[in-house]
């Protein structure tokens, strides 16, 4: 379970604006190697994440073509951007959490909550796309269509990676599909 929030936390903080350009504009290698605390085998939590942006910025680089400059104004747009992705996914996971506790309610459900929280999941998915839009523009400034079609991808696969983790990918139904998609499997014991 710390293992899965870990590699989510990971996840979401390359997703979402994590300055890409440490250490890589620096010679990528992070100062002093790695660094063991709790244990043989396990590195620290600063050091994993140091590592992790270092890995993450190194494959943008090379998927994308990136000078050092360009992975300075990428990291300075993500880090424009940071803030509102976090807040829309905030926003999301609340949602999420309201319609499924009203759903689980079965009779008891209140129909005018649910149709309120669906008005404001689809209110969120239309800031997503309002953001991804400013976004592009503003990687427009730098980037080819071609670098941004590619780092979209970079950014879909991250996603699809995080929904795994947080159990989409686990059995469980995408959201929305049902009642039942609300209702979770007991783990095998």
């Amino acid at each position: 379970m710390i293992k899965r929030s870990f590699k989510l936390f990971m996840l979401t903080a390359a997703l979402v604006g994590t300055p890409l350009a440490t250490g890589v504009a620096q010679g990528g290698a992070p100062p002093g190697g790695r660094q063991r605390q709790g244990g043989p085998g396990r590195m620290n939590r600063e050091q994993m994440e140091q590592n992790f942006r270092l890995r993450l910025a190194n494959l943008l680089k090379t998927q994308l073509g990136l000078t050092d400059e360009g992975m300075r104004q990428l990291s300075d747009v993500n880090q424009r951007f940071d803030r509102q992705r976090r807040e829309l996914l905030r926003r999301e996971m609340m949602t999420r959490r309201g319609i499924r506790e009203e759903v689980l309610r079965g009779d008891s459900a209140s129909a005018g909550k649910i149709d309120q929280l669906l008005t404001d999941q689809f209110k969120i998915e239309r800031e997503r796309i309002d953001l991804t839009e400013s976004e592009q523009r503003e990687l427009g400034k730098f980037l080819t269509p071609v670098q941004r079609a590619k780092y979209l991808g970079v950014q879909e696969q991250i996603r699809r990676e995080m929904d795994q983790l947080r159990g989409r990918g686990r059995g469980m139904p995408p959201p929305g599909d049902s009642a039942d998609s609300f209702r979770r499997k007991r783990p095998p014991a």
